[in-house]
């Protein structure tokens, strides 16, 4: 049975390496061949084999014919031709300072000359910019066209989002970009990959042919990422062991993998969904299913955004939203919508068209988050960003209130738990009315193993929060600035609990008043029905 690869981004070592691959060399010629277009551009989250793509490319552009025996490419393409390839990856030249960024961005210029023997004197140049374009124009003189993959292009701008340097960091890398517009004639091909779409860098608005796969080009939808016939084709042998030590049938093995990492959609003009790699590549050997993503990296930017954007993760399972809101994404503020959709952390669930005299058209979209693993690590990591704590002491506090809620202690829960919780509020992020007081609170139930009920229904309006276990059914009301007995007064007027009436579990209501002035809850009120 051949190992899956996790942690291996160079074609050449997977190959060699007998790891078992995804072929999907039939969309790489499609692009390679130069019958569409030369100039490439494909936004995908962090961990999608964005990497181990270019690699491909360059093995490819280096006429590396024996790595690609038995694939779909093999005998599509002309193994007689072979160019130089420049791979750029942009995240070795990241700095925390802009002379260390410019430094870097001038030694990419350098080792070009070097590795190429070009005799480049740069005596004109004024910026790292010019003397790429300059690098480039030599490397065209002597070795003919030649090959261009960038990849992640707009980490060094990430580095100085929070740091108050972005328009001196956009500045000069809009120029060191800028540097490929003047030897397009002399590229054959160039594939350019990041995470974020920044698109008032120069790349994108002066290389105006450049062609964006991002989303636009459909039958391109499921170049990154495995789909599950992928998965039950090249992994069969795997995830028959992975059924094995699940102790289920094939089947169910199938639906927990699709549960926990499938449905990542890029494409409103394409079904094609897809599962994150690298955690199908731990889960299927290791038979553990788990968080694997959120163990590359935290998302604290991610968190942030949506912290400024008033959301807490509850709030994503419905975003509305356009395909040209999530193609835009200015460096300058970055939106918190398209930030979450390009990183991983929402993806399209329902694509709405719109009949017009011009033919049908995408008008809208709705976004929700993807599968189990990213709710798992938005809801932990936005906690622990925002509230300042640990993990331990996160861990513990949900620890907690899991045995709170399950033994039926609700008043445990409230007096102690959730008054620690929002006794954790940081002093900066004020609660400035009930709803958003409520949204801490039901995020944190959520993390409970509960079943949440947000606004039931009932004859005469909504209740706040219902919430059920095997031991009890628990009906929540808030107040801000109020009282917790106006909160059951509300609840036994308007019958919030009356569909339980018949319930044999025990049926509580809870009033709860958020104090603006303690910055926290009051004593919450609890009665039988």
């Amino acid at each position: 049975m051949q190992s899956i690869a996790t942690d291996t981004y160079d074609f050449e070592d997977l190959i060699t390496g007998g790891y078992a691959y995804v072929d999907k060399t039939d969309m790489l010629w499609k692009l390679a061949n130069g019958k569409d277009g030369k100039l490439f551009f494909i936004s995908r989250p962090r961990r999608f084999g964005k990497s181990l793509m270019l690699s491909t490319f360059k093995c490819l552009f280096e006429g590396k014919k024996k790595l690609f025996k038995g694939l779909k490419i093999e005998r599509k393409w002309d193994w007689s031709k072979t160019y130089p390839v420049i791979d750029l990856n942009m995240r070795s030249e990241a700095a925390q300072s802009l002379p260390g960024l410019e430094k870097n961005l001038w030694g990419i210029s350098r080792r070009i000359a070097r590795d190429y023997g070009l005799k480049v004197e740069w005596r004109d140049c004024g910026d790292c910019g010019k003397a790429f374009s300059e690098t480039l124009a030599a490397l065209a003189k002597k070795h003919g066209p030649f090959v261009l993959l960038i990849d992640e292009y707009d980490v060094p701008l990430q580095k100085f989002l929070l740091a108050g340097k972005m328009g001196a960091a956009r500045a000069m890398l809009h120029d060191f970009y800028g540097g490929i517009k003047d030897n397009v004639g002399s590229i054959r091909f160039m594939m350019m990959t990041g995470v974020s779409k920044f698109t008032k860098l120069s790349v994108f608005s002066a290389l105006n042919n450049l062609t964006d796969l991002t989303m636009d080009r459909p039958e391109f939808a499921g170049m990154l990422g495995y789909t599950r016939k992928e998965i039950e084709t090249t992994f069969a042998r795997q995830l028959g062991a992975f059924a094995r030590k699940l102790r289920c049938t094939r089947k169910d093995a199938v639906k927990r993998l699709l549960a926990w990492y499938d449905s990542y959609r890029f494409s409103p003009y394409s079904n094609v969904k897809v599962l994150n790699p690298v955690s199908v590549g731990q889960a299927l050997p290791s038979g553990i299913l788990t968080d694997y993503w959120s163990k590359t990296g935290v998302p604290t930017l991610v968190v942030e955004r949506l912290q400024a954007g008033g959301k807490v993760p509850s709030d994503l399972d419905e975003v509305a939203t356009t395909p040209g809101d999530l193609d835009v994404c200015d460096a300058n503020d970055l939106p918190w919508i398209p930030l979450l959709y390009q990183s991983g952390y929402l993806t399209i669930k329902k694509v709405v068209w719109t009949d017009s005299p011009n033919g049908r058209y995408v008008s809208r979209l709705v976004l929700g988050v993807p599968n189990f693993e990213v709710r798992e690590n938005l809801k932990s990591n936005f906690w622990r960003t925002i509230m300042h704590m640990d993990e331990t002491c996160f861990t513990a506090l949900v620890d907690v209130a899991k045995r709170q809620i399950a033994d039926g202690n609700v008043d445990a829960l409230t007096n102690e738990t959730l008054f620690s919780l929002y006794a954790a509020l940081p002093a900066t992020w004020r609660v400035k009315d009930e709803a958003e007081a409520k949204r801490y609170f039901l995020m944190f139930m959520k993390l409970l193993d509960a079943t949440v009920h947000v606004e039931q229904t009932s004859a005469r309006g909504y209740a706040d929060a219902i919430v059920e276990t095997k031991k009890g059914v628990y009906v929540f009301e808030f107040k801000f600035n109020r009282s917790a007995k106006a909160a059951i007064r509300q609840i036994r007027e308007k019958g919030y609990a009356d569909a339980y009436k018949a319930d044999k579990r025990p049926v509580t209501l809870i009033g709860i008043n958020f104090s603006a002035k303690k910055r926290n809850i009051d004593e919450p009120l609890i009665e039988a029905l």
